[in-house]
């Protein structure tokens, strides 16, 4: 019996996994048929809907950035014009154009102006058409360039512009020149307020050379290139290539690395006079097929992820779960991702237990989320208060300029002044009265120059603080993708800048002495903003370290180095006062929220705390050190140095 039971027991055995062979070779089948299907349902996705369309993005991407080109041109027009406007709205302009007035054109029109102005050609026209005035050279060099537009007395009879001479209307246009491309604009002469009627045109050109060209593409961020140009005594080149016309103008080209877009400027007659190429690199289908290639390979590895579980599920009917769950445990454990789940469709123990880990795992998550949020708004808060706080800083030097320019105007002689004005327009003032108001008069007119010129300063001054804070706003508020601006800085003139912000009571207790080192080490890349803000701080709390030392002035030295750390450089940026120095037992501490060593109104312990947060956050650090009290303290700030090439924006500080 039990031999013959074992026998059967073996049997079955054998007969259930020759089952489970034809079982997992249906599976595999029907695996691979799927995965075949798939896979060639995601091919023909790919090459016949993906990449057309990313080569139709690539192509408007082009196109894009030919319009860039052609409303940079359009703004290099527009500048000419304003120029021309202004030159024509002259009132000395309108005398000259009178009475051709020597001085006026020895001392307005010459060289240098045309070098300031950046053109290549002045001229004057008068009402006839004649050319009462003009001049062409080069604007970098100065060289004369005689050209032909303004080589004969007077303007062509079919030139376009001749209907301006009377309409007194502004034109800008391309004109083709003897040496080139000549970019140009005329505006009426008028009387200085606008008004006619109008002597004559001034006209301003400027040749679209090289440099210019570049100039014009470094503005709209794209690569541009002069293909043909005409070149009045030259043959006409051919300006369009043999490719699908986009329109009359524009056509476009496809190399292996870049899409080419041509498009023909017009000149003054409504001719070709040149041809500005655009290359847009064809990154747009080569990451396209990187991602569809990259698409197959995770199809594959997919696949065979999937084959290989689903057998060991078929092959494993009891421990395989228990295993699942355990790596699941673990791998929970060790890691941060909360969003797996097991989802075992079972009724048994382990389906009971696989449920109840999910249940715990989902409870975790969401208790997470909420720490995550809670620790975001208290940041948020925290990081509120230091920008207001350095606000608060950069407004109260603006204050104090705006009540001192309010008190000069107030005792400014402006009423004695008009009752003098008013005495002197009466006929029967006796002379020797007339001669005393005359003589107030002069000395209260330099009285209110000096006035003007005090109160132009504080303005300009009020003008630069005002923008600061505005700067200082902008960079950051905070959304959901701002980032550090990444700038070049030199360091001498972020400080020179920090300084302005400081209020003037700190101020005017403080000597800066910048180290040669900040002008070897400079420029470096960082946040500008953030900088800036922090050697605010520490100006201020230098200022009232020194006050507290009983000084009526003190030194503040900043000294700068380059050094490499972990294989990466930093700046290392050190300011020392010559302030109260600090306890050993606060040297820790300063940094905290909340603290401070100082006693009175506005010393919440913020600055500090913010400064070491902000250089944190950039991935440096602060620190301080101290001899003790009465042997002032340096501070030491350490933060990368972003290589030119990885940094987001590019203005000098």
């Amino acid at each position: 019996m039990l031999r013959g039971g074992h026998a059967s027991y073996f049997g079955a055995g054998v007969e259930l996994w020759e089952w489970n062979l034809k079982i997992r070779t249906k599976v595999v089948v029907l695996l691979t048929g799927v995965f075949l299907l798939f896979a060639l349902i995601e091919w023909g996705v790919g090459e016949m809907l993906l990449l057309p369309r990313f080569e139709q993005i690539e192509n408007e991407n082009a196109l894009t950035a030919m319009k860039r080109i052609d409303a940079g041109v359009s703004q290099a027009l527009d500048g000419l014009q304003v120029s021309a406007t202004d030159w024509g709205n002259w009132a000395d302009t309108y005398r000259f154009m009178e009475d051709h007035n020597k001085d006026f054109s020895q001392e307005n029109l010459n060289p240098i102006a045309m070098k300031q102005l950046h053109i290549s050609a002045l001229a004057f026209i008068d009402l006839d058409g004649k050319i009462i005035w003009s001049l062409s050279q080069d604007p970098v060099t100065s060289t004369p360039l005689p050209l032909d537009l303004f080589a004969v007395d007077s303007l062509p009879a079919d030139f376009p512009w001749t209907d301006n001479l009377r309409d007194a209307t502004p034109r800008h246009s391309l004109i083709a020149t003897n040496h080139g491309v000549l970019l140009a604009a005329v505006a009426p002469i008028l009387d200085g307020y606008g008004h006619g009627p109008s002597r004559g045109l001034v006209v301003m050109g400027r040749l679209l050379t090289t440099a210019e060209v570049k100039m014009i593409g470094a503005k709209a961020q794209t690569s541009v290139t002069l293909t043909a140009m005409h070149i009045v005594g030259r043959q006409i080149p051919k300006f369009l290539p043999d490719a699908t016309s986009v329109d009359r103008s524009t056509q476009m080209a496809a190399t292996a690395d870049a899409k080419q877009v041509y498009r023909v400027f017009r000149d003054i007659f409504g001719q070709p006079v040149m041809t500005l190429r655009v290359d847009e690199p064809r990154t747009v289908m080569a990451h396209a097929r990187a991602t569809v290639t990259s698409a197959m390979g995770f199809t594959i590895g997919a696949f065979v992820v999937v084959l290989v579980f689903l057998l060991l599920v078929l092959d494993r009917t009891l421990f395989a779960p228990l295993a699942k769950v355990t790596r699941h445990a673990i791998a929970i454990g060790a890691g941060d991702d909360l969003t797996t789940r097991l989802n075992l469709e079972r009724r048994d123990e382990i389906g009971t237990l696989a449920s109840e880990f999910d249940r715990m795992v989902a409870q975790l998550s969401e208790s997470r989320r909420q720490l995550i949020d809670n620790s975001f708004q208290a940041g948020m808060a925290e990081f509120s208060r230091g920008v207001l706080h350095n606000i608060g800083n950069a407004m109260t030097p603006l204050s104090v300029r705006v009540a001192k320019l309010h008190q000069q105007l107030r005792t400014a002689p402006v009423e004695d002044i008009e009752r003098a004005l008013s005495e002197c327009g009466q006929d029967n003032t006796p002379p020797d009265r007339r001669a005393d108001l005359d003589e107030f008069l002069r000395l209260a007119s330099g009285e209110m120059a000096g006035l003007v010129k005090a109160a132009e300063a504080d303005v300009g001054m009020m003008m630069r603080q005002a923008t600061m804070v505005q700067n200082a706003l902008s960079e950051r508020l905070p959304s959901p993708n701002a980032r550090t601006v990444i700038e070049a800085v030199e360091l001498p003139a972020i400080i020179h800048q920090s300084l302005e912000i400081v209020p003037d009571s700190c101020r005017d207790q403080v000597d800066i002495e910048i180290d040669r080192s900040l002008q070897v080490v400079s420029p470096v890349w960082a946040a500008r903003t953030v900088l800036r803000l922090v050697i605010q701080n520490l100006i201020i709390n230098a200022a009232e370290a020194i006050r507290a030392a009983g000084k009526a002035r003190g030194i503040v030295r900043f000294t700068a180095a380059i050094q490499s750390e972990g294989g990466r450089d930093k700046l290392l940026l050190e300011c020392e006062d010559s302030g109260t120095g600090i306890e050993p037992q606060n040297i820790q501490r300063i940094f905290e929220r909340g603290f401070s060593t100082k006693l009175g109104k506005g010393n919440s312990g913020i600055g500090l705390h913010w400064c070491a947060t902000a250089i944190n956050a950039l991935g440096g650090r602060i620190w301080a050190s101290s001899e003790g009290p009465g042997h002032g303290a340096k501070f030491h700030i350490v933060i990368p140095v972003t290589p030119p090439a990885e940094a987001a924006g590019s203005k000098a500080a």
